[in-house]
């Protein structure tokens, strides 16, 4: 992994269950039907892992824990067999980028997330796929309200045209959080196809929200996964 900006160090994340990381490889140390219950609302076991964002592209869920390698599985609400859409009171307790993923060398957004019962996850997805665009998007909202420290719901659905990508939107007490001038700026880049300028605007907000929360970034493996793009 490429060195990340100076303000971060590398230090241990806190409210983790033991994992262990190499190159591709993460192994969690809990039931993940814990984790998910916790994540939908309800529960009260600790675990960590690892979550890609729609990387079955011909599957409804959204959600997918890496096991090993090249393994994955979908993220389901044990009570329904249905699945998990919404992270519900969540907290975002570190945010950087991850360089040269993979084979092709990609950039992803990492995303930590803590429970109420102080269970830390770690959601990647490329830094430009309009999952990671909307998630930033309402992130800086955040910022741009002061609403950093408190606890969000995090909505993720896939879209119903082309290769259906992923989208997010972030909601406090249901409202949803978003930055109306970040919008614009990625709309703007996005109709120029200026694939550069999105890049910026991601690296820019990753930097400014990484600062707001004192983030100092752990050591951890990013999987590669193939991403889909669209608009929103």
């Amino acid at each position: 992994m490429a060195p990340c900006p100076a303000l971060y160090r590398r230090v241990p994340h806190k409210g983790c269950v033991p994992i262990y990381l190499t190159q591709m490889t993460l192994a969690t140390t809990a039931p993940a039907t814990d984790l998910v219950t916790q994540l939908a609302g309800d529960g009260s076991n600790s675990v960590s892992m690892m979550i890609g964002i729609g990387i079955v592209k011909d599957s409804e869920a959204v959600f997918f824990e890496y096991i090993g390698e090249k393994e994955h599985k979908a993220l389901m609400l044990p009570q329904t067999g249905k699945p998990l859409t919404r992270m519900a009171d969540v907290q975002l307790t570190g945010i950087s980028v991850a360089e040269d993923i993979g084979e092709f060398k990609a950039s992803k957004l990492n995303l930590y997330f803590t429970t109420e019962l102080g269970v830390t996850v770690l959601l990647t997805s490329g830094l430009t796929t309009l999952w990671s665009q909307c998630v930033l998007t309402g992130l800086m909202g955040l910022f741009d309200s002061q609403l950093l420290e408190h606890r969000i719901c995090l909505d993720t659905w896939k879209g119903k045209n082309g290769m259906r990508p992923c989208f997010a939107a972030i909601r406090v007490r249901g409202q949803k959080i978003s930055d109306q001038s970040m919008f614009d700026q990625l709309k703007e880049s996005r109709a120029a196809k200026d694939g550069n300028k999105v890049k910026a605007i991601m690296r820019d907000a990753v930097n400014i929200l990484a600062a707001a929360i004192g983030y100092e970034e752990a050591e951890v493996a990013i999987v590669e996964e193939n991403e889909t793009e669209g608009d929103f």
